[in-house]
């Protein structure tokens, strides 16, 4: 679920902004709604591999919302694909808070909100799928302990990325799933996983770009596969 939020104070903020670049309103922005200088992925990534990737995805990535902020995307979802493997694992996933969206679809209408999450950003995906069914899919990303980045997921379970640069698009690679009990942390073995995950944020023109996730199981192969496109 969305945390509660003033969501008049925020709709007014959007209406008065008129400075967008890649989803990012901001233009007088009322009190305690700010953006904030986000270093996280420069410094993950290092100089030499920042400086690699397009100039409108570096702006993306160089901004966090603050205090009563929201980052929107808007676009279409046009491929939303689950495997039978991987429709039983977005299932099980259910559990523990929806990390996954738990059916297949074509041209889904979408919207991607970011907002501040003790101390990360989370990461709000709401799928609109026809007749009215609606999904939210929501993660929290901060930075790891190993020059990495978390998506934390819910109930103690997290995915640890690997960020790359290739053709000068950003790469998430999941390299580990973890659970958090206590004061230990337990590796999951990949084949209890729903796979490897891979999204790319990829520049199309402007402020448009395109999301892609795929998962790869070791023993039953590409189980979800999504593609779409944002602003």
């Amino acid at each position: 679920m969305l945390p509660a939020r003033d969501t008049n104070r925020t709709e007014d903020a959007q209406e008065n902004c008129d400075l967008r670049f890649g989803g990012i309103r901001e233009a007088e922005p009322p009190e305690n709604f700010t953006f904030e200088r986000d270093s996280t992925y420069r410094e993950i990534l290092g100089e030499v591999q920042w400086h690699k990737l397009k100039p409108e995805i570096r702006k993306r990535f160089s901004l966090r919302p603050g205090k009563g902020a929201i980052i929107r995307y808007r676009g279409t979802m046009h491929t939303v694909h689950l495997s039978f493997m991987g429709w039983l694992f977005a299932q099980i996933c259910r559990l523990i808070g929806t990390p996954l969206a738990p059916r297949s679809g074509q041209d889904v209408p979408m919207e991607i909100l970011l907002e501040p999450d003790e101390g990360g950003v989370a990461w709000v995906r709401i799928y609109k799928f026809p007749n009215q069914v609606e999904y939210t899919v929501r993660s929290t990303k901060k930075r790891g302990k190993n020059n990495d980045l978390i998506e934390h997921i819910g109930c103690g379970f997290s995915m640890a990325l690997s960020l790359k640069v290739m053709h000068g698009d950003l790469f998430f690679i999941s390299h580990a799933y973890k659970l958090k009990l206590l004061n230990f942390e337990i590796r999951i073995p990949d084949i209890l996983t729903p796979g490897r995950t891979t999204v790319s944020h990829e520049q199309i023109t402007g402020p448009r770009f395109r999301f892609r996730l795929s998962v790869d199981h070791p023993l039953f192969g590409r189980t979800i596969f999504q593609e779409g496109e944002f602003k």
